[in-house]
């Protein structure tokens, strides 16, 4: 990354923040009220969803089943734009937590995931593909893997339909670019999968990452505060 980040999200050793540094499972900040963390060093329950992804408006708060017996995470509090849900740190690695937010479905039936990662002075919006260890952007054209990025967790979400760069009200700012406009995660079908992206209002579209490029789609759904 290039260039300071934008007034949207974090990188965690430019928050002064004495404490190590966050594994899979700390939570990065939120407002508590959107999601009641278990008490320090006790494991998490989880969940396997039952539902699937639709390409229709839907609610969208699937979980990805985890060893109860690691999912531990210390509390980290910060303030951000988001209400009604809390985003909290990953590496490609994982492992991945409980109540991430459904995005999405791979071609081979995986789940996909939200979240964000900085690139190049930017916070884009990213698909999580945790049957894969991955997570891609799309930028300058192209489709990119990073290593370290931000899953979106808790909350009470719908997908509303869109067009040419428009993003209903209650759409829910994922990043900014590095002039400081909003980005906004949306979604599209595309070769047998329903893949997320970044909608870019300027642009008058949504770009997905997809097979190694940047596809563009005037007709997308946005996430959204239900």
């Amino acid at each position: 990354m290039t260039g300071p980040p934008p007034p949207i999200g974090f990188i965690y050793e430019n928050m002064g923040i004495d404490q190590p540094y966050p594994t899979g499972y700390d939570l990065s900040y939120g407002p508590g009220s959107a999601f009641m963390p278990q008490p320090h060093n006790l494991p998490v329950e989880t969940k396997t969803s039952d539902s699937d992804s639709s390409s229709s408006s839907s609610s969208s708060g699937d979980e990805y089943e985890l060893p109860a017996s690691t999912a531990q995470h210390q509390q980290y509090h910060f303030s951000d734009d988001l209400l009604g849900g809390c985003w909290q740190h990953c590496s490609a690695s994982g492992p991945f937590p409980a109540g991430m937010v459904r995005a999405g479905v791979d071609a081979d039936g995986s789940p996909i995931f939200a979240g964000r990662a900085f690139h190049e002075g930017e916070m884009l919006p990213a698909k999580v593909i945790p049957a894969q260890n991955a997570a891609y952007i799309c930028w300058g054209g192209e489709e990119i893997m990073k290593e370290e990025f931000e899953v979106l967790r808790a909350g009470d979400f719908v997908w509303e339909f869109a067009t040419g760069g428009v993003v209903p009200e209650g759409a829910v700012k994922i990043g900014a670019t590095v002039d400081g406009e909003p980005l906004y995660m949306g979604r599209a079908l595309h070769a047998g999968t329903q893949t997320p992206g970044k909608v870019h209002s300027s642009h008058g579209c949504l770009y997905i990452p997809f097979g190694g490029a940047e596809i563009s789609y005037a007709e997308y759904e946005v996430l959204c505060l239900k």
